[in-house]
């Protein structure tokens, strides 16, 4: 029979079931709501599940945290893409107690983020930061999903662990690694392990958009029953992050400055980043020039953000430059320019989507509309309209509805500020 989709956000719920010991339990009927968090500045995916238990199960097991697995697996009917994950039950909580029944959080997260809490590395690693990462992953972590490495870094390094945890070390490693842009992030999206820059993302997300997406408030929103049309609305939008012009100076955002110290030479350099300047050399969602989401008038001054690293030339052997003047400062402006300017927007839920991807949305002025108007140009905020990178969902499923809750993020405007 061909599976029928009639409601935008329709969920198929194919597994969701406990592994204790050898035993597998099928707790979909006990299911009030499953959520999944999913996040680019995140390692692991977490998430919970709300229980309500009639039958006592928490204590037939007995469910107590820590030794329990949960499956799950989740799919948008007539699609094949799904979103498949075993989980480690990390805790319980929340737990409610009535005559007849209780209800219940089960807390979970990614089996990898527990070998992470439990492993320490003290061990050598050299060559380019990509293999090396690449390396830790197959030797610590891996568990069944693939690492996809979205390009290969120039930057290459020597480390030895000082007995950290693998995604610790894989984080340092991270923060030292560039192809041309220091912006590189490991990350678990609900299909893969990935280490990609922020800007490789966006490259490939700008060449593929995953979809387009448009705000229309409820009091003017047509009463349409088309499925796909229903997929392309924003059912709402949370408080829009803007530009902090104080937080932004005082995390050096705008502009800084570097002093490195090279402890065998004697030898003081300084460097300075400007990121007005620096946004032109990044491929970014709207690659046309100078399309930054701050004027070039912002008061910004280098010295109002110093740092010093230190550096040993030749010292031990194959001791490599570390070069912080080509990606210390860099990176921390890039980084913080992906919480520069930030939506929260709730969607029809869909299986065949992660963060990573790249989304076009339409969102009008705030202003009343002349229906004479033919030119639909004039109604369409040409600043927070556009394109952005999806940063962060939060997917929540009920019975027979898949939510998803998504942070998406712009480095950069579809026209230069005036």
């Amino acid at each position: 029979m061909t599976e029928q989709l009639y409601n935008a956000g329709e969920v198929i719920i194919e597994k969701l079931s406990i592994l204790s010991g050898r035993k597998r339990y099928d707790i979909k009927d006990f299911m009030l709501e499953t959520v999944i968090f999913e996040d680019i500045f995140s390692n692991t995916m977490s998430g919970y599940v709300v229980i309500k238990d009639s039958a006592s199960f928490i204590t037939q097991l007995p469910l107590i945290g820590g030794t329990e697995l949960i499956e799950v697996k989740f799919r948008t009917p007539q699609y094949s893409s799904s979103i498949e994950k075993t989980f480690f039950i990390t805790g319980i909580s929340e737990r409610i107690l009535s005559e007849k029944t209780q209800a219940y959080v089960l807390n979970m997260m990614s089996k990898e983020a527990l070998t992470d809490n439990i492993t320490r590395v003290s061990k050598k690693f050299s060559g380019t930061t990509h293999d090396i990462i690449g390396k830790i992953y197959k030797d610590y972590l891996f568990n069944n999903k693939t690492l996809i490495t979205t390009e290969a870094h120039s930057s290459s390094l020597s480390v030895v662990s000082p007995y950290w945890s693998p995604l610790k070390l894989i984080n340092w490693v991270c923060n030292r690694s560039y192809k041309t842009v220091p912006n590189v992030l490991f990350f678990e999206g609900n299909k893969n392990f990935y280490l990609a820059s922020v800007e490789s993302l966006i490259r490939k997300g700008v060449q593929n958009v995953f979809g387009a997406y448009s705000y229309i408030p409820n009091a003017s929103q047509p009463g349409s029953t088309d499925v796909n049309t229903k997929y392309k609305m924003i059912q709402s939008i949370s408080p829009v992050t803007m530009s902090d012009v104080l937080r932004d100076q005082d995390f050096g955002y705008y502009s800084s400055k570097l002093i490195t110290h090279d402890i065998t030479t004697k030898q003081y350099l300084e460097f300075t980043s400007d990121q007005y300047q620096y946004h032109k050399k990044v491929f970014n969602l709207h690659d046309k020039g100078n399309t930054q989401t701050y004027s070039e008038n912002v008061p910004r001054n280098p010295d109002g953000f110093r740092s010093v690293r230190t550096k040993q030339f030749n010292m031990f052997e194959e001791n490599k430059d570390p070069n912080y003047e080509v990606w210390a400062m860099q990176r921390n402006s890039l980084i913080q320019e992906a919480q520069h300017l930030k939506l929260n927007i709730e969607v029809a839920g869909r299986t065949d989507i992660e963060v990573g991807v790249v989304l076009n949305l339409t969102i009008p002025k705030a202003t009343n509309k002349d229906i004479t108007s033919q030119n639909i140009n004039n109604y369409i905020d040409p600043y927070l309209s556009g394109l952005y990178l999806v940063t962060a969902i939060r997917h929540s499923f009920l019975v027979n509805k898949h939510t998803m809750y998504m942070e998406v993020m712009k480095d950069s405007f579809r026209k230069q500020i005036n």
